[in-house]
């Protein structure tokens, strides 16, 4: 028959695992999320800076238009510049996967007419 000393030696040993399961799952959720997007900004019609700081562009999808346009790795419309250009916007509407990382911020510059969806994550 095990005594007391041995039971609670059991349940903390059992929350010790628990704990390393969560910190495995939540290392796992954020390694997950940088890859598939944890954010979106939809209805983009205009020069517009969606995100300052480090991220991932993971999807684009041009919901309406032909004109194209460029996302760039840039922290202001004003520096969004050819020399900073991560993706040039397709002239079809439809969906397409990126996967490209940017540093400075996330700008989007829709052609005329054009509507943009992206999503990205945060770093």
């Amino acid at each position: 028959m095990a005594n007391i000393d041995d039971l609670v030696t059991v349940q903390k040993n059992g929350v010790v695992a628990i704990n390393d399961l969560t910190a495995s799952l939540n290392s796992f959720r954020a390694l997950y999320e940088s890859f598939v997007g944890n954010r979106t900004a939809v209805g983009i019609t205009d020069d517009s800076l969606i995100y300052t700081g480090a991220g991932r562009l993971v999807n684009v999808a041009v919901t309406a238009g032909t004109a194209g346009g460029t996302v760039h790795d840039a922290a202001s419309v004003a520096d969004a510049t050819s020399a900073n250009t991560i993706f040039v916007l397709p002239t079809t509407t439809g969906l397409t996967q990126v996967n490209m990382p940017f540093f400075d911020g996330l700008v989007i510059n829709p052609g005329a007419s054009v509507t943009v969806a992206v999503t990205y994550s945060e770093s």
